[in-house]
């Protein structure tokens, strides 16, 4: 009798996993397809990076009125930018919007690596009295876009132990279209922004990361050397020189190279940088109500928008998938051809993509311990970021499509080639036999 038991058990058992499989597989035949659906390239959707600006400043108001309600206004052009810089970052993800008084389509591609598969998703929203989702189409699959939402809010909810998503659906007052214009009629933002700290508190890792120790320690360390009192704005490269001088008497091995390097770019991309990127790795600020800054900010070619270029790039660059800092690089200048703005900067990009260069070498297991040598013994800011004499910068937006049309036109990339050229002479940057 027992015997036979087992036998139903192990039958049941197998049956379930080919009922799974033979679930996963036919989702995934259904799904994939030999097509893509977007076929949108970044270039296009970047041309529109300047409308932004005031997509942030509504933003921007919403956040610091956080009692009050507020109307949002969304274009195509500011959605598609996004999404533009997106993929961008992410060359396999394409992206497209489109808006009208009926609805508003979000249609993705994601091309599956050299397979010549794509994985194709559009959503149809529509307008009412809060966030509507028509329908949500996976390939040849057709769901509920309703029951998908709520599948959401409650993985959301669950992942977070908080009402987070519940609260950000429940901002939504109301969604209004037009042709190419989405508007959203938002609550007061307070409820949110306050369940956010407990989602911070309960994403929180229970114990302090070995980096987030160590990005306290140099941030500590460096806000107490005499540059940091400085009256004058003092080179980013000194900076660097006590840091990593201080790294390399606390690394024995390339391992503990690599990480007491990350740790000082990360402390000093908070210090002279933003406060706010200490916090993508922790809590590593001595006092949380008063961020520790120097007396004068730390300048790159006498200029303080470099330096903070150079090192927030060099931060993002360790934080996040390789060729995202560039793209937000890139994207932050194309906004700033808006009128008012600081226009286009080659010399900008220049120092984002040194920035990026230096992470990467710093926190390469062959060479770290170079990089802290070398740092230790700096005497030139050459050494780290390129020379920018000769590259444009101050470019409105009629300047730069007159120029260079778009991204990835052939002379932008002359441009970008120009740059990286140079970086390449770096002998802290040249390639390595």
């Amino acid at each position: 009798m027992m015997l036979r038991s087992v036998k139903w058990l192990l039958l049941s058992v197998v049956i379930v996993v080919v009922l799974v499989l033979a679930g996963a597989a036919t989702f995934t035949y259904l799904a994939v397809q030999k097509t893509p659906l977007v076929d949108n390239t970044a270039p296009q959707q970047l041309d529109g990076a300047d409308s932004v600006n005031k997509l942030l400043n509504q933003l921007q108001q919403a956040f610091s009125q956080r009692q009050e309600s507020h109307q949002l206004e969304l274009t195509e052009t500011q959605v598609e930018s996004l999404v533009g810089v997106l993929q961008r970052a992410l060359p396999d993800f394409k992206g497209r919007v489109n808006i009208s008084p009926l609805g508003g389509t979000v249609s993705v591609t994601y091309a599956i690596s050299r397979s010549g598969y794509f994985v194709n998703v559009s959503a149809l929203v529509l307008p009412g009295d809060s966030l509507r989702i028509e329908q949500v189409q996976i390939g040849d699959i057709t769901l509920s876009g309703n029951l998908l939402l709520r599948f959401l809010e409650y993985t959301v909810n669950s992942y977070t132990e908080s009402q987070i998503a519940t609260i950000a659906l429940s901002r939504v007052e109301r969604v209004s279209m037009n042709n190419g214009e989405l508007t959203l009629d938002v609550g007061p933002l307070d409820p949110l922004l306050t369940e956010l700290n407990v989602v911070s508190l309960n994403l929180a890792p229970e114990q302090e990361t070995e980096l987030e120790k160590l990005s306290a320690y140099y941030l500590r360390y460096i806000s107490g050397r005499d540059i940091a009192l400085s009256p004058k704005a003092i080179s980013l490269m000194e900076y660097l020189r006590e840091g990593m001088a201080r790294a390399r008497e606390q690394s024995e091995t390339p391992e503990q190279a690599v990480l007491h390097n990350k740790a000082v770019i990360i402390a000093l991309a908070a210090y002279v940088g933003h406060y706010r990127v200490g916090q993508l790795v922790g809590d590593i600020q001595p006092n949380p109500i008063k961020a520790l800054k120097p007396k004068r900010g730390a300048v790159l070619h006498k200029r303080n928008d470099l330096a903070r270029h150079f090192i927030i790039s060099a931060a993002l660059e360790l934080l996040s998938k390789q060729g995202i800092s560039l793209a937000i690089g890139e994207f932050k200048e194309l906004m700033d051809r808006a009128q008012g703005g600081s226009g286009y900067s080659f010399v900008d990009l220049a120092a984002d993509m040194s920035g990026t260069r230096f992470a990467q070498v710093a926190t390469s297991l062959s060479t770290a311990q170079e990089v802290q040598n070398a740092l230790a013994r700096i005497q030139s800011e050459l050494e780290i970021i390129v020379p920018i004499d000769g590259l444009p910068e101050g470019l409105s937006k009629q300047a730069f499509v007159e120029q260079y049309g778009q991204v990835d036109s052939e002379a932008y990339l002359r441009e970008v080639s120009e740059i990286e050229h140079r970086i390449g002479k770096v002998a802290l940057y040249a390639p390595r036999n």
